[in-house]
């Protein structure tokens, strides 16, 4: 068994070897006994330090792995997940260039809007929503990014919780008419029938005409089983307003 008390304290931006030290972390942490272990240890707490330290793009890049494969364990969220969130939406909210550590923060999301709805509004996570709505209509973007962005908006339409998704509204319309990829329009187009249906999202009516528009393009040129039913389901939405 691996000593983690006597690892814990190189995990320091003072580290030269952090690098290395740091990719055998990630790889321990993605089994649940040895997050417990990683935990106990002071391992973790030191990784979140680092991160909020280090302005080297590798280190956070590792950093954001540990805390995306802990973040999948409902007892690591508030020790160690958490205090991360502030760091999230501002390395969000500066348009990354880096487009590793954008796929890696995005990853992180995904797993965090997973859980309940007490994780969406006690984190604060409201935000997130205008953030993304700047990232997922760049298809010069890769696929995955957008993918990843409109993961995490289906995560938050799942939730009961009253929030604007106007802007999010109108830019996933936008997406209907330019996008080929069926699993990006399969998103898309669950994510508008999740704000249609929901009581408590809003959304702004006068982009339905333009909805109705990238559905129809949608009934005429998709072959996906799938993504023609869900339109159909937002054509009927849209028809009984």
């Amino acid at each position: 068994a691996v000593d983690y008390s006597k690892l814990a304290p190189a995990i320091s931006t003072r580290n030269p070897q952090l690098g290395v030290l740091l990719k055998f972390i990630n790889e321990k942490s993605a089994f649940k006994e040895e997050q417990e272990h990683l935990k106990k240890s002071g391992c973790l707490l030191n990784v979140i330090t680092v991160l909020w330290q280090t302005s080297n793009p590798d280190i956070k890049i590792v950093c954001y792995k540990i805390v995306t494969n802990i973040s999948t364990n409902p007892d690591m969220l508030q020790e160690f997940v958490k205090p991360v969130i502030p760091l999230l939406c501002e390395a969000l909210a500066q348009e990354q260039e880096d487009v590793e550590i954008l796929r890696n923060i995005l990853n992180l999301l995904v797993n965090i809007t997973s859980h309940q709805d007490i994780i969406i509004s006690e984190y604060n996570l409201r935000a997130i929503a205008q953030i993304l709505s700047l990232y997922t209509p760049q298809i010069n973007y890769q696929y995955d990014i957008v993918l990843s962005c409109l993961k995490i908006l289906i995560n938050m339409t799942c939730s009961d919780m009253v929030f604007d998704l106007t802007l999010v509204y109108m830019t996933s319309i936008h997406l209907l008419h330019g996008c080929k990829n069926n699993a990006i329009i399969l998103r898309v187009l669950t994510l508008l029938r999740n704000i249609l249906k929901s009581g408590t999202l809003k959304h702004d009516c006068k982009f339905d005409d333009e909805l109705m528009r990238g559905i129809g393009t949608v009934l005429s040129s998709s072959e996906d089983n799938d993504n023609l039913e869900i339109a159909n389901q937002i054509y009927r939405l849209i028809s009984d307003h």
